[in-house]
């Protein structure tokens, strides 16, 4: 059982199979396969079953969506595209794959926030009255005479909100990612004044500690490290995490084409801007981590949902004119739901995580949509998803990735090898054979039966799969 692949990009492909974990080896005229996948005219003396990638040229597309991306895409293409492939392959040979998601869990879901404010009283005081003049238009005049109060020091800061997000995700017993800015009062290359932030992560030492301890985890909010690879060095360092190759989204999502190239070299661990400011959806087209064409250990988890570009009126976005206002969605809570459910539903469907941001203020008036947040979380975990932190989820992916897979068949028996199993504390993985279950005797692990497909546990390096 064999397939073979004659293709130009090497990276392409590579990335492919990597999205569809199956065994495969590049074309060498001669040898036999069950099949071939490329363009007919790259492999005229193939005789086998062949995927002619002449009309629809799969690896171009997913190539292409993963490096650039494509705006309001509300379709995970990537996903359906490798799906294609499978259902082809499905028809030349028994297909084994390792699919996107734990054993035991349809999908993830890297819960994150993005820290753009830690307290009223280091605000300027147009943001707060800002803030405070929304909660009035609201009716919620408590809450907007508590900014007011706070701003002068009186009372309890209403978003010093570090407890109340502890509290909260204790309740739902999960943990999450916050994304810290790295330097006060700069708003960076290339960015509008108004990105600049005003708390000090040099007085937020205990506070990290406090949440790694939690089990929570920190990253860097970038605001230099997208453009130029020593300031993200230094934004890196900044955080003060000793030991921890943080994970990055840089602030406002600001971002070019040679951001993975800059963010590898800078040492970190991951990525996850490649998003939308003003819409949910499908950016690079896949709900699975990938790693960039111009990065060497980078890897990329797409984000998925944020509030902003659900709930709110605008966001501020580059131009070659400059720095304009773009609409969000401004959706109410209903719509948003179902916007959002849209999402779940092809996760569940194609394995895979969805990233959501919810911005850290979000949680109390005039921005209060945790309802949604806790509703979203609460979906994920009837669906029997793993909820847990961005650098969580890009580590499976990465096991995953390191992962080998082959198989052979004889008369009546498929044996199935795994190399270099992870043995660390993350979910372990699972191989599904594209078989009919009747067809199956016995297998000596754990197992689950689907109407055309078997799931096995990864429990160890070799499992048989005994036919009857």
């Amino acid at each position: 059982m064999s397939i073979g692949v004659c293709y130009p990009d090497k990276y392409a492909v590579e990335e492919a199979f990597q999205l569809l974990k199956v065994p495969w080896d590049w074309y060498v005229p001669g040898q036999q396969y069950d099949v071939v996948i490329a363009r007919k005219a790259d492999v005229p003396g193939c005789t086998e079953n062949l995927i002619d990638l002449t009309g629809n040229d799969i690896f171009k597309k997913i190539s292409d969506l993963l490096t650039t991306g494509q705006p309001h895409l509300h379709e995970p293409v990537c996903d359906l595209l490798i799906d294609t492939l499978r259902q082809e392959l499905k028809k030349y040979t028994i297909l084994v794959e390792i699919p996107p998601a734990p054993w035991g869990h349809p999908y993830m879901v890297a819960l994150t926030h993005d820290v753009d404010i830690t307290s009223v009283r280091e605000c300027r005081i147009l943001t707060v009255g800002h803030a405070a003049y929304q909660c009035f238009k609201q009716g919620k005049f408590r809450a907007g005479f508590n900014l007011f109060c706070a701003k002068c020091g009186i009372g309890p800061d209403p978003w010093s909100l570090f407890e109340h997000w502890k509290t909260l995700e204790n309740r739902l017993d999960v943990r999450s990612t916050f994304f810290f800015v790295p330097q006060k009062d700069d708003p960076g290359v290339r960015a509008h004044p108004y990105r600049a932030v005003v708390y000090d992560i040099k007085e937020k030492t205990d506070l990290l500690r406090d949440l790694d301890h939690g089990g929570w985890e920190a990253g860097v909010h970038g605001i230099d490290n997208w453009a130029d690879a020593q300031r993200g060095r230094q934004e890196m360092a900044a955080l003060g995490l000793e030991g921890k190759t943080p994970g990055n989204r840089t602030h406002w999502l600001l971002f070019d084409q040679n951001s993975w190239k800059v963010l590898d070299e800078a040492g970190y661990s991951y990525d996850t801007t490649f998003g939308y400011n003003d819409d949910a959806g499908f950016r690079a087209g896949t709900l699975q981590v990938y790693r960039p064409r111009t990065a060497e250990t980078l890897l990329e988890l797409p984000l998925h949902i944020q509030d902003i570009g659900l709930f709110g009126n605008f966001c501020w976005a580059p131009t070659d004119n400059g720095w304009v206002k773009t609409p969000c969605m401004h959706l109410d809570e209903h719509a948003a739901r179902v916007y959002c459910d849209r999402i779940f539903d092809y996760a569940k469907r194609f394995g895979g995580t969805v990233t959501i941001l919810w911005h850290y203020e979000n949680l109390i008036p005039p921005r209060d949509w945790s309802r949604l947040y806790k509703d979203l979380v609460k979906r994920a975990q009837a669906d029997g998803a793993w909820v847990t932190t961005a650098g969580a989820v890009v580590e499976w992916f990465k096991e995953r990735r390191e992962t080998g897979i082959e198989y052979g068949r004889g008369k009546n028996i498929i044996t199935i090898k795994i190399s270099n199993r992870p043995s660390g504390q993350n979910p372990p993985m699972f191989v599904r054979v594209f078989i009919d279950p009747v067809r199956v005797a016995n297998i000596d692990t754990e197992y689950r039966v689907s109407e055309d497909y078997i799931d096995i546990r990864c429990t160890r390096p070799e499992i048989t799969v005994a036919l009857l």
